[in-house]
């Protein structure tokens, strides 16, 4: 007699169960549907779908096979368990850099992220996302301790000659390093701007946090303090922590003003 562990190993011996069972969910399919999707032969399909029948996860109706309520429900757990299990690979690599003492959130709450991460194969992986949401984003939220140079034009475009609005609070060595740019006038322009609302504060905004329409996003850093990925999560636990987090360094901070950052020119040379 089979047992649970037969049928789990079952869907996870083959990749093409797991795209039949998605397709499936999605629709009554055919066994052309079936092959179509899953790119397996005709013998496969016909295997494939007499296992599922006999498991009683599908009924066939005109030649086109639908889920039954059991398959319904396998397709939907298998589903979110093989989901689960890609993210702990994309976040396994990630763990020792996660900051769990200091995020209001466990790792569970990271179950259905997404993960932008440098690599050695996609060097530029993290930096086009960030650029995306820059770019993209209709209103974005950061607390952050850094804002290099290209941040600066993809911000400046959203905000400036865009529609975006731009709530952020930068620490003072932010503003005075952004004061120090060639492009300083371009920041100026862009956090006096009407869509944007920007404050510095003296707190520790360790790890860098940002909302971007609603998306929360993670910035993990290694052990020589260097951003390797981001972490998107829509997960409501999370994007509340990140939102609370804001208002309170915002609530303590002060306003960056044009004359505000006229005193950090007069201080600080240009490069």
């Amino acid at each position: 007699m089979s047992t649970a562990l037969d049928d789990i190993r079952f869907l996870a011996d083959s990749s093409h169960r797991l795209v039949a069972m998605e397709a499936l969910a999605d629709a009554p399919c055919s066994r052309a549907d079936i092959r179509t999707v899953t790119g397996a032969s005709a013998a496969t399909v016909g295997r494939l779908l007499s296992d599922f029948e006999r498991r009683g996860w599908v009924t066939e109706e005109e030649r086109r096979y639908a889920l039954t309520p059991l398959g319904r429900f396998v397709s939907r757990e298998f589903t979110t368990l093989h989901a689960r299990v890609t993210v702990a690979r994309d976040l396994q690599p990630l763990l020792a850099s996660l900051p769990f003492d200091t995020v209001g959130f466990d790792l569970e709450r990271l179950a259905g992220a997404s993960v932008a991460r440098s690599t050695p194969d996609d060097p530029l992986a993290m930096a086009s996302r960030i650029r995306e949401y820059e770019l993209e984003s209709e209103h974005s939220t950061s607390l952050t301790d850094f804002f290099p140079e290209p941040c600066l034009d993809a911000r400046h475009e959203a905000v400036v000659n865009g529609t975006q609005t731009f709530e952020v609070v930068f620490t003072p060595p932010v503003l005075e390093a952004v004061m120090a740019f060639r492009s300083a006038e371009k920041f100026v322009e862009m956090v006096t701007a009407d869509r944007c609302s920007a404050f510095v504060s003296d707190g520790d905004v360790t790890p860098p946090i940002c909302l971007n329409d609603g998306l929360a996003c993670l910035i993990v850093r290694d052990e020589r303090n260097t951003s390797i990925a981001i972490i998107e999560t829509d997960d409501e636990h999370v994007v509340r922590w990140m939102q609370e987090r804001f208002e309170t360094h915002r609530a303590d901070a002060t306003p960056v003003t044009a004359a505000y950052l006229a005193t950090l020119r007069t201080d600080t040379p240009a490069r």
